[in-house]
């Protein structure tokens, strides 16, 4: 059963980010990053996407539950969003193009660690446009990039090898991304950090059965501070983990969970602000007189996440007046296609999976993705001091890229701020911010 205090707490009204499995939800946050100052919604949990199930069989217009699928609510996971963070926009018809990168399909601890050592960003992303689906001249695209006839379509490792330095490299990343801004494409992504994903059910589950209004408006920063503790040392936040089966922690070891995080707390004192590190221990020491931590109870033992299909529900329920047309990703396309999406009642037919060979929009999201996978990921494996070093020393093809990039970005949230979705913690944001804009 969901905690009594749920729906209240952590569903619409209040931003809290997370990603526990008891009711349905999305989460944002007021990115402090340099992306143009601009609001960024955050969240989506693995129970935004969870079915809807609505007793509708005496109304002929509203599609019936079947056995075969569970039926989504489209206005149910949209409107709260765009009212409360101002994504009218998202109204506008498109066709959005998807493809992915890093999906690890699941993330659990196991006896030996993490099935994924060291994961990496998780980046839903691609191009869109305006209106109907229209041509995008890949013939054109193919002869600018040099692509061989014997290459069936165009993939990243097409226009540059390695990491997102290595790819600033490359003059034809240069004409690619020349290219998306000479054809009027949008940029559009949805960027996850598996091991921040994994972590912030603990401030979730204190804020929550704690209740107090005031607390909540700190939500990211006791997220971000506690994320930084743990991300610190890894193999000890996974030793941690496997010793409380999390996020499975339960009543009984609840106590010494939380002294546990208290030990890190005051061992990695340095790596916060004064203020940040008083106000995570004093969340800690409000944990002590909980009676419940309550998204760290009957949970699935040992399983930080448990798939990414609902980030696939949210862009298409998001969009709703938009074609979405994805990469045959086969875990993805079964969990879709469990799922019967209703607008006011009626069913809605507005994505469909095509295999990349066939689809231009699809090749030219498979770069953008990988590229802004391998962005993300760079972001997330280093502190701001040495992407400051790494951002002074970089030559000026390198530089030309990056500007290109940052003004594709900044281009897409122009156009649409529901464009760009991140769950990163703050200093991550931050960084990437610095990273682009300078």
């Amino acid at each position: 059963m969901p905690h009594p205090k749920a729906d209240a707490a952590r569903e619409w009204l209040l931003p809290i980010s997370g990603n526990g499995h008891k009711a349905s939800r999305a989460k944002y946050t007021l990115s402090l990053s340099r992306f143009k100052c601009r609001i960024y919604w955050i969240g989506l949990s693995r129970r935004v996407g969870q079915p809807v199930q609505e007793a509708a069989m005496d109304r002929p217009d509203v599609a019936p539950k079947s056995s075969e699928a569970d039926l989504i609510d489209v206005n149910e996971i949209r409107d709260h969003q765009i009212e409360i963070y101002g994504l009218g926009r998202a109204d506008e018809p498109y066709t959005i193009y998807y493809d992915e990168t890093n999906n690890i399909r699941r993330l659990h601890v196991r006896a030996d660690g993490l099935n994924e050592a060291e994961p990496k960003c998780f980046v839903i992303g691609g191009v869109a446009h305006r209106g109907a689906p229209r041509s995008l001249n890949l013939e054109e695209l193919r002869g600018l990039l040099r692509i061989q006839k014997t290459a069936r379509e165009i993939k990243l490792e097409h226009i540059a090898k390695g990491d997102f330095l290595s790819l600033l490299k490359s003059r034809t990343l240069e004409t690619f991304l020349q290219w998306l801004l000479d054809q009027g494409l949008y940029v559009h992504y949805s960027v996850l950090d598996p091991l921040y994903w994994s972590i912030v059910d603990i401030v979730d589950s204190i804020l929550t059965e704690h209740g107090d209004p005031h607390l909540y408006m700190m939500n990211w920063r006791l997220k971000n501070a506690l994320y930084a503790i743990l991300r610190h040392d890894l193999p000890d936040t996974v030793s941690l983990f496997q010793r409380y089966s999390y996020p499975d922690v339960g009543r009984a070891r609840r106590g010494a969970f939380v002294a546990e995080l208290r030990e890190r707390l005051e061992a990695r004192e340095q790596l916060l602000e004064h203020f940040d590190f008083m106000m995570l221990k004093g969340v800690l020491q409000i944990a002590d007189k909980l009676e419940s931590l309550p998204y760290l109870e009957d949970e699935t033992p040992n399983v930080l996440i448990d798939g990414f299909g609902p980030f696939f529900v949210n862009r298409i329920c998001l969009f709703k007046n938009s074609t979405h047309v994805l990469d045959v990703e086969e875990v993805i396309k079964s969990y879709i296609g469990d799922q019967k999406f209703v607008d006011n009642g009626r069913a809605v037919e507005i994505h469909r999976f095509a295999q990349s060979h066939d689809e231009a929009g699809i090749q030219i999201s498979d770069v953008v993705a990988g590229l802004l996978g391998k962005f993300f990921t760079m972001i997330q494996q280093h502190d701001l001091d040495e992407l400051r070093d790494t951002r002074e020393a970089l030559t000026s093809q390198q530089a030309k890229n990056l500007a290109l990039l940052s003004e594709l970005l900044d281009r897409a949230l122009d156009e649409n701020k529901a464009f760009a979705h991140y769950v990163l913690s703050l200093d991550d944001q931050r960084n990437a911010g610095y990273f682009l804009d300078g």
